[in-house]
């Protein structure tokens, strides 16, 4: 009788568990949500994730928070949301470095295709090849490649996955670099600028140093050319078939209730078309590239490749 009877109220209340579930799902968002971004304070991931953050806020009526995570080459962001519970409220910036460079490179706490519920592509981050004050004699790209071969230069960027066209360019121009990695995109600016790393993977934060003059653009490495810099062709006009992709992918943990993740997906798109995130994405050179999950996951498939082969041919790829 007591198996009986408790077989019975688990039974019983097997409906008000589910209807308390729904109930969450219905009533979501009732507090803060937590956007996390695997990088650092004043680059372009983080301009787009305060841009996007700012209009979800209007548009859900809660406080969205920008969670900065950075370290460990872009990964510590992305496992902060793969850990987080499935209800909606953690999501955040899982791209290209953590999908597919990361697993190519270190041990990673996540997996990286089965850990997430994506949920859209916003935008997609240009990427320039400066030189600042320890190439003063070098001003365009054929110069970068002579000094090149008269001694080892050094690059910088936060992961190689947004170095791919530099790992390329070493390969097609039969040049050697060495490559560093620095936890945040304006710290590797402040090297080049002063003198102490010869070139980085610039993105917005390069438009204000170009202009003052403490950096020089010497190509586009995106697929195609910045407004800011109409006259600067990109590598692959200038003979080098190659350039760096790096989509604004947005994810949360695996297991979001479906609505739930409809309604993110709906509220990211719905921030990537505003024309206030457009023209703060505009005026740092962010290309806008709103699409929904399945087209997002499509493009990362169509890029996945090229990537994985130029950090092969680099050697950036560790041995299992």
């Amino acid at each position: 009788m007591h198996r009986r009877g408790l077989l019975g109220a688990l039974a019983l209340s097997a409906p008000a568990i589910r209807s308390a579930s729904a109930q969450a799902v219905d009533r979501w968002p009732s507090r803060e949500l937590q956007l996390v971004t695997g990088f650092g304070p004043g680059g372009g991931t983080d301009l787009i994730a305060r841009a996007v953050a700012a209009h979800m806020e209007k548009a859900l009526g809660v406080s969205v928070v920008v969670r900065n995570t950075p370290g460990a080459g872009g990964t510590l962001g992305p496992a902060r949301i793969a850990q987080s519970k499935p209800d909606g409220y953690t999501f955040g910036l899982v791209g290209l470095s953590a999908l597919v460079v990361a697993p190519l490179t270190m041990d990673l706490p996540y997996r990286p295709w089965e850990s997430f519920d994506f949920l859209a592509c916003t935008s997609e981050l240009r990427i320039g090849l400066p030189v600042g004050s320890s190439l003063p004699q070098v001003r365009t790209l054929a110069d970068f490649i002579a000094e090149a071969r008269r001694r080892t230069l050094t690059f910088a960027s936060t992961n190689p996955g947004s170095a791919v066209s530099f790992f390329d360019l070493q390969r097609l121009a039969g040049i050697q670099m060495t490559y560093v990695q620095i936890p945040s995109i304006t710290e590797a600016a402040t090297q080049v600028a002063g003198g102490h790393i010869d070139s980085y993977t610039g993105t917005s934060e390069m438009i204000g140093l170009a202009k003052g003059g403490s950096v020089r653009m010497l190509a586009s490495a995106s697929v195609d050319r910045w407004p800011e810099f109409p006259g600067v062709p990109t590598l692959i006009e200038q003979g080098f078939e190659t350039a760096t992709r790096q989509p604004i992918i947005w994810a949360g943990p695996a297991g979001l209730p479906l609505p739930i993740r409809d309604r993110l997906e709906a509220a990211l798109l719905a921030a990537a078309q505003d024309p206030e995130v457009l023209v703060r994405q505009q005026t740092a050179s962010i290309a806008p590239r709103p699409m929904g999950r399945v087209a997002a996951m499509e493009m990362m498939r169509e890029v996945r490749p090229g990537v994985e082969a130029a950090l092969a041919a680099a050697g950036m790829v560790r041995r299992r």
